[in-house]
């Protein structure tokens, strides 16, 4: 009796210690997120300074100037890699279809242009292959540069190294029109198919359909950014650090395309004003504004990289070099 009346208040304070224990690690969550949103909020705010007080608009303006120099240099690479795959004509437009849905509006000179490629049916040689690379790696060793600066890396690579992580980012490139070349067969065989009958007898099908090809664009993106992210600073970067970055660059970079598209298509002046160039400068414009999303996007993953690891302002938001 006396036994059974000691073992009673041990067995109580067991449970109670047990209830505690089971205890610390919700609460060790709730403080973690709440930490995570700390940062978040923090580093919004100095991605926002950094982007204002930095060189990080200049970068985007360059961003923007070489891009239109790289863009014809890399469609007609793409065009002639693709001649080498297949010889469709409706999968290699589809593509590039595909690759428009980036830009906010149709830009006709980029199209009438890649038109006359395909009509004079160019073959490039090897030393023309190259000398395509070498114009088409002007956009991205300017990525490069920028977020190298942003991350504030001491050591920077070596002009070999540079080029060779351009290289790396155009084959990547590459390998996304590719994989566009895949999804477009896909998706004719399936529509052909059993599932094209599916989707005309199910309408919730036809609407997801109509949502992935929306929004897929912007998935890609982000896939992409996070990649950008975490490959390109001469820094030992972690996935924890930049994918919070980069799905907000994409999230901003979806309504600004919106926004874009929307003023572009109420506003009638600007090829008045502009005249026959007006698609040579809605490009430039669209691509300055993405140059400076992405840049937001560089600042807050390196402020955000900065706060998880508890580094001062002053120091890069990693340790450098990578290797």
């Amino acid at each position: 009796m006396n036994v059974t009346g000691l073992a009673a208040p041990g067995q109580a304070r067991g449970r109670l210690e047990s209830n505690a224990k089971s205890r610390i690690p919700h609460n060790g969550d709730v403080n973690q997120f709440r930490a995570e949103l700390r940062w978040t909020a923090q580093a919004a705010w100095r991605g926002l300074v950094e982007l204002v007080n930095s060189n990080d608009l200049t970068h985007a303006a360059s961003i923007a100037y070489y891009a239109l120099l790289s863009l014809f240099p890399f469609l007609l690479l793409i065009i002639s890699l693709l001649g080498s795959i297949t010889a469709s004509e409706d999968q290699r437009l589809a593509v590039l279809t595909f690759v428009f849905r980036y830009f906010p509006t149709r830009l006709d000179f980029v199209a009438s242009q890649l038109d006359a490629f395909r009509q004079t049916r160019i073959q490039v040689g090897v030393a023309g292959s190259l000398a395509l690379i070498w114009s088409s790696l002007g956009v991205f060793g300017a990525i490069t540069s920028a977020v190298n600066e942003a991350w504030g890396v001491e050591k920077q690579r070596s002009f070999l190294k540079h080029r060779m992580v351009s290289f790396l980012m155009l084959v990547a490139a590459g390998l996304v029109m590719i994989v566009g070349l895949l999804l477009v067969t896909t998706i004719q065989v399936a529509e052909a198919s059993w599932f094209g009958v599916m989707l005309l007898r199910f309408q919730w099908l036809r609407a997801v359909q109509t949502w992935m090809f929306r929004y897929l664009a912007t998935i890609i993106l982000i896939f992409g950014v996070g990649l950008v992210f975490y490959f390109i600073p001469n820094a030992k970067t972690r996935f924890r650090d930049v994918w919070v970055g980069a799905a907000l660059t994409g999230v901003l970079w979806r309504l600004a395309f919106d926004g874009f598209s929307f003023y572009i298509a109420r506003n009638s002046r600007l090829a008045f004003i502009q005249g026959s160039i007006a698609a040579v400068v809605v490009f430039l414009l669209w691509i300055y504004v993405s140059s400076v999303i992405l840049m937001y996007g560089v600042e807050f993953t390196a402020a955000y990289a900065r706060l998880r690891r508890h580094r001062p302002e002053q120091m890069p938001a990693a340790p450098t070099p990578r290797v």
